[in-house]
């Protein structure tokens, strides 16, 4: 990841960034930041790239020209047009599902305003984003581009030592974190509460969501609002295609519900969901003759749902028919695209009753395959690239 910033004071963003975590990422080159002066790009002889307003009023207003000639001087130096973020009071206030869809840029262009702003004609040419970080107003830019790009390569990999760390903190699922604790286990007669020193993996994880729930509903009540339920039901009779499945489901979200159809023997239950859920249904293209999956289609047939958003994802590829199961190693390399990264699809976070219809495999159109034409009424799968939603039932 390349942050490109446009300032009028470079030495503030070095300086604020070349420290800690970021300035380890920097040396280790997993993101790399260049500050470029709009001063330097001014034709008057003392630099100056503010000038009155038309029509009077307080302040000064940064020039077009210059910040152009700036803006400019980058995309020919990266050699393409580049993503342009105008930090601004008047933007979209940055929240974490866009900070994950930002990290996926292989370069940014940050610009910084200051004074009263800056000359609206350059901005409708060459801004492609205009975001604020707050409801407040600051002397410039520099503040909100330092907190973005502070934001964005916690998701670039290799920026922190713990890569779950990116995925599972605070604002994950529209749910603020769970407390947390250290040594000595008592400190001024409190105590760390049981269950986290039990041991007990999935009664600790339990325990951290009824926490993050309840510290939402408390502090930040607002944020469930948007906060969407997922489950994944999937058929994965290859133990590495189930890794896979899963691990996607994951970078959804930290608190997902996994039905495996393939299971031997497998509850009978009705599933009633809402628009406030997310159902993901993962099979395989190519379904040998003698698959179990039919023998499951009633447990399919028991989700029932109502306006509920749902993904299909198809993983393999029905060209392989004649290779062993052995042979047919998981390919989910950027060329084979097999199991999309939902991150790769625009907001994979399935905001406000609306799903990314995505496959793994190159079909474009499931009508003639088995079970799924039954279970999903006229599915159309895209690419994993695809930018389309669609609530299936």
């Amino acid at each position: 990841m390349n942050f490109h910033v446009l300032t009028l004071f470079p030495e503030m963003i070095e300086q604020g960034l070349h420290t800690s975590i970021l300035g380890k990422a920097m040396e280790k080159g997993c993101i790399t930041l260049e500050t470029t002066n709009i001063r330097d790009f001014s034709a008057n002889k003392y630099n100056r790239v503010d000038d009155y307003p038309y029509g009077g009023g307080a302040g000064m207003v940064m020039e077009a020209e210059p910040v152009y000639r700036a803006c400019k001087s980058v995309e020919e130096k990266i050699g393409k047009s580049a993503r342009t973020v105008y930090l601004t009071p008047q933007g979209r206030v940055l929240n974490q599902t866009m900070v994950e869809e930002l990290a996926m840029e292989e370069d940014l262009i940050l610009l910084c305003g200051h004074y009263e702003g800056i000359d609206e004609r350059v901005l409708e040419e060459v801004v492609t984003d205009y975001i604020s970080i707050g409801d407040y107003v600051l002397t410039g830019g520099e503040l909100g581009a330092m907190v973005l790009i502070d934001a964005v390569s916690r998701f670039v990999p290799g920026v922190l030592s713990n890569e779950e760390s990116s995925q599972f903190e605070s604002l994950q699922d529209n749910l603020l974190e769970y407390p947390h604790y250290t040594r000595p286990e008592e400190w001024h007669g409190k105590k760390v509460p049981p269950v986290l020193l039990s041991g007990d993996h999935k009664k600790i994880e339990a325990w951290r969501y009824e926490k993050s729930v309840e510290r939402t509903k408390e502090r930040r009540p607002d944020l469930l609002k948007n906060a969407v339920s997922v489950t994944c039901a999937f058929y994965a009779p290859e133990t590495s295609w189930k890794e896979i499945l899963l691990q996607t489901t994951e970078e959804m979200t930290r608190y997902g519900t996994f039905l495996d159809v393939g299971r031997k023997k497998i509850r009978k239950q009705y599933n009633n969901f809402g628009s406030r859920d997310f159902l993901l249904f993962a099979v395989p293209a190519d379904l040998p003759d003698d698959s179990p999956l039919a023998a499951h289609e009633e447990f399919f047939q028991s989700f029932h749902g109502k306006n509920t958003p749902a993904a299909l994802i198809v993983y393999g590829d029905s060209e392989n028919k004649d290779q062993s199961a052995t042979d047919r190693t998981p390919d989910h390399s950027a060329a084979g695209q097999r199991i999309p990264n939902p991150r790769h699809l625009p907001d994979s976070r399935i905001p406000k009753g609306t799903a990314a219809v995505s496959a793994a495999s190159p079909r474009e159109n499931l009508s003639g395959h088995p079970f799924l034409e039954r279970v999903l009424p006229q599915p159309t799968v895209l690419h994993p690239t695809a930018a389309t939603t669609r609530t299936v039932f």
